[in-house]
């Protein structure tokens, strides 16, 4: 199954819900499919301020929302609880509720302090830029820009416009584009530069914690090797091409900020079931360092591209940067790339198998913020998810797992996954779309975390999530 990543990567949310009082331990959660089952699909249920009664009321701290929660007989958030992932809530008994999203859900002005909502829509700013409503890392994504290059080859030779920029100036990351650009063609998160080069469009998504920049040939190329330069610029961080392709952000005390994947291409072949590119081949992508800037040269491959069997259009994806505390990624059979920047998680078979016969088996990674509920006796807890996409076509209920596991990284493969050390839960509640006739649905997918499962964990916890 496919679901969008947990600070998703724009829209969506994947969280749970703690009862506790004041204590010694925390919570880890680990999920996954049962090998060989078809595998469900999930996506974060709604943001929870969304899901807040009319009648639930706000106090300053957690003693006042107390006293509130006794005297009306319901919840009360206590807002000097709040971070950006997490919502906690005094109930009438005195025990507090925690809902903790593996992403970011809200953010805290700079200037005035108040907590904004994260808000990914797109909307053209006064200068002409176009920027999200409300987004916690100041994504900024250019307007239109000088005159559109007549080639590829021209493309080289003009001077370099920004076309994304991601973070403040202690620690800034900005991709930019070699020629000018048209307006962008607005879509929700999605910003469209239509023929930024003759036959392709360069195309932005904004996330909760970054972007994610591809571009998209739309017709299949002649003559000229088809290549072009992506500028980038990464102030107060240091970047650097890993062995497996992808480049690192570190900040000045060594800790990874973010991470462009090393690129991939895929065609418009699509499984039915699934969902999935069926037809994706790695991309060439050569990092030039040129004194404070780096130079990303991507070039498709040319086969690929030349081949009578790929059906166009064809995207090619050689960066999504993030700037986050957070961290999620999935290994998958058949698979050696990292996928911690992937716009969705994947878990389960998706009934699809790899080239030598083996199933395309996932299984999911999501570190979850657990430090607001450090030093608390867990009584009860719940993991939530919207189950969106699934390869389920026969209603037959499927199995997944939560496991505690040890820390995934943008090394984890499926040949070097985390240790597993126990699991922690089970479900077979997921069942697929209601007509059980297509791959797509939407359930409310949910698992009580039993009391004995809570351990003691630091202020980070990871878990699996279930989705395909």
């Amino acid at each position: 199954m496919h679901i969008p990543a947990p600070e998703e990567r724009g829209r969506l949310w994947i969280g749970g819900s703690l009862r506790y009082t004041a204590g010694v331990l925390a919570l880890v959660m680990a999920v996954t499919a049962l090998d060989g089952a078809t595998a469900v699909a999930a996506k974060p249920s709604p943001e929870p301020e969304a899901r807040q009664e009319k009648t639930v009321t706000q106090a300053a701290d957690i003693p006042s929302a107390r006293v509130a929660a006794r005297l009306s007989g319901k919840r009360v958030e206590a807002l000097s609880e709040r971070t950006e992932t997490s919502t906690t809530w005094a109930n009438k008994d005195g025990s507090l509720t925690t809902e903790l999203a593996a992403g970011p859900i809200r953010f805290q002005d700079e200037e005035t302090g108040a907590w904004r909502k994260v808000d990914l829509d797109l909307v053209t700013a006064s200068d002409g830029s176009v920027e999200p409503v409300a987004h916690p890392e100041g994504l900024r994504l250019a307007g239109k820009t000088g005159a559109r290059s007549s080639s590829l080859k021209a493309a080289q030779k003009a001077p370099a416009t920004d076309l994304v920029t991601l973070g403040d100036d202690d620690e800034q990351i900005t991709l930019q584009w070699k020629g000018g650009l048209p307006t962008p063609k607005l879509d929700g998160t999605r910003a469209e530069y239509v023929n930024a080069v003759p036959g392709a469009d360069v195309v932005v998504e904004a996330t909760r914690t970054g972007f994610e920049q591809f571009v998209e040939i739309k017709e299949r190329p002649s003559g000229e090797k088809y290549s072009y330069t992506l500028p980038l610029k990464a102030k107060g961080l240091k970047a650097e091409q890993q062995d497996d392709g992808s480049v690192e952000f570190t900040d000045r005390k060594g800790r990874t900020r973010a991470v462009m994947p090393a690129p991939v291409m895929w065609d418009s072949t699509v499984d039915k079931v699934s969902g999935e590119h069926t037809r994706r081949v790695p991309v060439e992508m050569e990092v030039v360092q040129r004194g404070g800037s780096i130079d990303l040269v991507v070039t498709p491959d040319a086969e690929f591209l030349a081949d009578p069997e790929t059906k166009y259009p064809v995207v090619v994806d050689p960066s999504t940067s993030a700037l986050a505390n957070v961290f999620d990624t999935y290994v998958q059979q058949g698979e050696t790339r990292d996928w911690s920047t992937d716009v969705e998680l994947d878990l389960g078979n998706p009934g699809t198998t790899n080239s030598n016969g083996t199933p395309r088996t996932a299984r999911s990674f999501i570190t979850w913020n657990t430090s607001p509920i450090r030093d608390a006796l867990v009584m009860d807890a719940k993991l939530s998810l919207w189950n969106f996409h699934s390869g389920n076509t026969d209603c037959k209920a499927q199995p997944w797992e939560v496991w505690r596991t040890g820390a995934a990284s943008t090394s984890s493969r499926w040949t070097a996954q985390p240790t597993w050390t126990a699991r922690k839960a089970t479900s077979t509640q997921t069942r697929g779309n209601p007509a059980c006739t297509s791959a797509r649905c939407e359930e409310r997918v949910e698992i009580e975390l039993k009391p004995e499962i809570v351990v003691i964990v630091s202020d980070r916890t990871r878990s699996e999530v279930p989705c395909l």
